[in-house]
């Protein structure tokens, strides 16, 4: 009798893809190809092999399915267009074997360690095989703690009620821990998915899973002592994250900082280690990175952005919507590869931490964490660079999630501000982001009443100070909003914000050393007071250049007060939408 849709439940629909395996099984029909070998030699027949070894595929979308994602909690949640979805990714399976890979998040023996199980479309090898490449080893004989159907085919998906044109693609189901992906072959929704439940499991181990990288590294103090700096880095995709979580001062990069700021980082910085790059479990003691590798934006990257840049030429190195120059080497210039009528803006590699030069071996802090950077990228009242004196205020920087959007979330509402709460929004399941928020607020006064602060800092680093904008008017659930929004133009191909200027990557990451090792001045906040504090002085960077990152240097007082009251208004409406049952004091942090 065939499958109908009234026989489908979150349960069942496991427990029927379990009985098509032993149905297969014994028929003498393979069901599944267990954790294959060979998946790199079954990819090169559509791959692209670069001079330097390497090779690199194509996917068929080139960011993740946001908008096409629905999560499912419990059986009433379920709804007809989700069992059709179901019910043929079924129907699909039965006619073919899929490929199995078993892989562990999270380092061997910690409270992050997770069991993840996929299960693949055999018509796409190299999707298997990078995933497995992130990832730690684990016992295909073990029962998974996460489960994934990835399926990149089309499957007459059904639209989803209320979006019109938005097809239902993904449904994840944290509280039976598996989700089911289609209709793309973009690597990120393998990882995302499997992330999304390694978050959930990390909450429930007594830690948070925050949407950040992990590095270390030890700085000489503006007194001559030392200080062992553990740094979490957080930021939606395409914010620079990445580029700042990953950033090495070496032979390379240090000559930047003697030419551009007169200042020698050699002996300054050192006993440099990158941890992780995407997703950290932050315990009350310890982070702990999910994955051995990284999956990282690597467009426009250059020489100066070393880790990347030495992992990403390695012959050992998985690519993604990744160009070649005209003698057949891998290029990250942008120039070449178009999507949906523009220049490619999402390159991405499947990186080996050891590529980078800068791995220790272990994925984990050797201390507690003492720093925490919050990538709000803004055009109009930003500053460059803040630190956030206060704790509440400091929750709800990351309750906000406040970015920009970029090419690697959705090629919808590029440029434009948007709220995502945690930067992490679209992978938060099972428990609330306000949970999430409470937790880690909780480790912050613990560890500020034992006497031991972690420091926090907010960056504008893709944003723009000063941008030109207009007044617009946004109706939300009836509610007028006056909010102001960036001018744009076209530039080389890629929108961007007329106006302003933008603290280059160095600049930024030369605020972040000067400021961890106590040699930046600040003076309060015009609006916010001792709340949050604006640097007054950064050795190695000009007074002229310090008040070109100050917005009001661009606007009046008048002017700065309706900006600001503009984004707590707007954020307070997102915070009701994502982030339901925030504590007041986190909720009305930033009201003046």
């Amino acid at each position: 009798m065939p499958i109908t849709t009234g026989q489908i439940t979150i349960a069942s629909f496991q427990n029927i893809f379990r009985e098509m395996i032993r149905e297969k099984q014994a028929a003498g029909i393979e069901p599944t190809q267990n954790n294959p070998d060979d998946l790199m030699e079954r990819a090169k027949a559509y791959g692209v092999q670069y001079k330097n070894g390497s090779w690199g595929w194509g996917s068929n979308i080139w960011h993740r399915s946001e908008a096409n994602t629905e999560v499912v909690a419990s059986e009433h949640e379920l709804k007809p267009y989700h069992r059709q979805l179901m019910l043929r990714v079924l129907e699909h399976i039965q006619g073919r074997p899929l490929i199995q890979i078993d892989a562990n998040l999270g380092s061997p023996g910690s409270p992050a360690e997770m069991h993840c199980r996929l299960y693949c479309d055999p018509q796409y090898p190299d999707i298997a095989h990078r995933w497995q490449q992130l990832c730690f080893p684990a016992d295909p004989n073990e029962k998974p703690d996460a489960e994934l159907f990835f399926i990149p085919q089309y499957l007459q998906n059904p639209p989803i009620p209320g979006k019109p044109e938005t097809i239902l693609q993904v449904i994840r189901f944290p509280n039976h821990n598996y989700t089911i992906c289609t209709g793309s072959s973009y690597q990120g929704e393998v990882k995302k998915a499997f992330l999304s439940h390694w978050i959930l499991h990390c909450y429930n181990r007594g830690g948070t899973g925050e949407h950040a990288g992990l590095k270390e590294f030890t700085v000489k103090m503006t007194d001559g002592s030392e200080k062992r700096v553990v740094m979490g880095v957080w930021g939606l995709t395409g914010s620079g994250k990445s580029t700042h979580a990953l950033y090495i001062f070496n032979e390379e990069t240090n000559p930047i900082f003697r030419e551009r700021f007169g200042i020698d980082f050699s002996d300054i910085v050192y006993d440099q280690a990158i941890k992780n790059d995407d997703i950290i479990g932050w315990f009350e003691d310890k982070a702990y990175g999910s994955e051995q590798g990284a999956w990282t934006k690597t467009e426009r990257v250059g020489r100066h952005q070393q880790a990347i840049y030495r992992a990403g030429m390695s012959p050992h190195a998985l690519h993604e919507n990744t160009e070649w120059d005209e003698d057949g080497e891998v290029s990250f210039e942008g120039k070449r590869f178009q999507y949906h009528g523009e220049l490619n803006q999402n390159a991405r590699t499947v990186l080996r931490l050891e590529d980078t030069g800068y791995f220790d071996g272990s994925v984990d802090s050797t201390a507690p964490p003492n720093a925490m950077v919050f990538i709000s990228p803004g055009y109009t009242n930003d500053y460059a660079w803040l630190k956030i004196n206060d704790i509440d205020f400091a929750a709800k920087v990351l309750a906000d999630g406040r970015t920009v959007g970029h090419p690697a979330q959705s090629k919808v509402g590029v440029g434009e501000t948007k709220y995502c709460s945690r930067y992490c929004l679209p992978f938060t399941m099972g428990v609330g982001n306000a949970e999430h928020v409470h937790r880690l607020r909780d480790f912050m006064l613990k560890r500020a009443n034992a006497g031991d602060p972690i420091e926090v800092y907010q960056i504008n680093t893709t944003g723009k100070i000063g941008a030109k904008y207009e007044w617009h008017t946004m109706t939300l659930d009836g509610q007028e909003y006056a909010v102001p929004r960036a001018i744009f133009q076209m530039r080389h191909g890629k929108k961007q914000p007329a106006g302003g200027t933008d603290p280059a990557i160095e600049e930024t990451e030369l605020f972040l050393i000067q400021v961890v090792r106590g040699a930046v001045e600040y003076a309060p906040h015009p609006l916010w007071g001792e709340k949050v504090l604006v640097p007054t002085r950064v050795p190695g960077i000009s007074q002229e250049r310090l008040a070109q990152f100050n917005p009001y240097t661009y606007h009046t007082n008048e002017e700065m007060e309706m900006l600001l009251e503009a984004q707590v208004s707007l954020s307070k409406y997102y915070l009701n939408q994502q982030c339901p049952g925030l504590d007041r004091d986190i909720y009305y942090a930033m009201d003046f």
